[in-house]
């Protein structure tokens, strides 16, 4: 009797601890499917893209030009008669891209020094004073004196610009465009005489003292525009050639004249050949 019931309490047991290893089971695989995400869950959610500067551009120009400028000669006063003088420039600035059919831009371009010197026409100057018994000052000496002409020019033009892109053909983008801004000129001269034997003229005798040497320094700022005519060629997606020619007004340098000292002024207009790359911020 007592084995029959201590079976029973073995076979009770058993089943009891079947059961406990049958809910743990189960617990585990509950906790396995829900503590794994799927492959869906751990994917980011779609976000839209975003594009920085589109259809902004940067760009940077070199240039040759012939400018209409004062010739200063022995013979002409400063601005009295234009010459060309062979020039360069060299350009920076940022556009915009309205459409496949207009453009703009800002540009800044530094145009090389402008110098020249020139010796001037010789005349008849006092080299010594007295003061006769009378306290009349009078003229005790003269020589021939030389004047000597010094220029020297430094410019910066600003343009904001418009173009109009006629369409693109195997990669050529023919273009017109017009730009208006500010030019600004340093404009530093000296005029310098000497006398016969070369030594720097001047006169210091009784008192008196003087000479005719001048010199001065003036900015100018003056309304500038332009017209220009060109094609841009596509080298990579990113980046185009831009060939043109450019006529530009830059109004007008004054200085003063090394024969009379009064103010003399002439129209700078250039023509200029250009070349630079436009590169598509995307």
């Amino acid at each position: 009797m007592s084995s029959k019931i201590f079976a029973r309490g073995i076979g009770a047991v058993a089943v009891a601890m079947a059961g406990v290893l049958t809910l743990a089971g189960r617990a585990t695989g509950a906790d396995y499917d829900y503590g794994v995400p799927s492959p869906d869950f751990l994917q980011a959610p779609p976000q839209n893209k975003v594009e920085f500067a589109s259809n902004w551009y940067v760009r940077g120009d070199l240039a040759y030009a012939a400018e209409t400028f004062p010739k200063i000669a022995p013979d002409s006063t400063f601005g009295s008669s234009p010459s060309v003088l062979n020039t360069y420039s060299v350009g920076a600035g940022m556009g915009y891209k309205v459409n496949d059919w207009f453009r703009t831009d800002l540009i800044l371009d530094y145009r090389s020094k402008v110098q020249a010197a020139a010796t001037g026409p010789s005349i008849t100057c006092i080299t010594g004073l007295t003061t006769n018994a009378l306290g009349q000052v009078i003229i005790s000496a003269q020589d021939t004196c030389t004047s000597h002409l010094n220029t020297e020019i430094h410019r910066w033009d600003l343009l904001a610009n418009g173009y109009v892109d006629l369409g693109t053909w195997d990669g050529f983008t023919p273009y017109l465009g017009v730009g208006a801004g500010v030019t600004w000129a340093r404009v530093w001269q000296s005029d310098t005489w000497t006398m016969s034997n070369g030594l720097p003229y001047q006169v210091s005798t009784d008192g008196f003292f003087f000479d005719l040497d001048r010199r001065q320094t003036r900015m100018h700022y003056q309304f500038a525009w332009a017209v220009m005519a060109g094609v841009a060629m596509a080298m990579t997606d990113h980046a185009q050639l831009d060939v043109g020619y450019r006529f530009l007004d830059l109004g007008t340098i004054s200085s003063f004249s090394n024969v009379t000292g009064m103010p003399a002024s002439q129209r700078v207009l250039v023509n200029e050949l250009r070349a630079g790359v436009r590169y598509m911020i995307d």
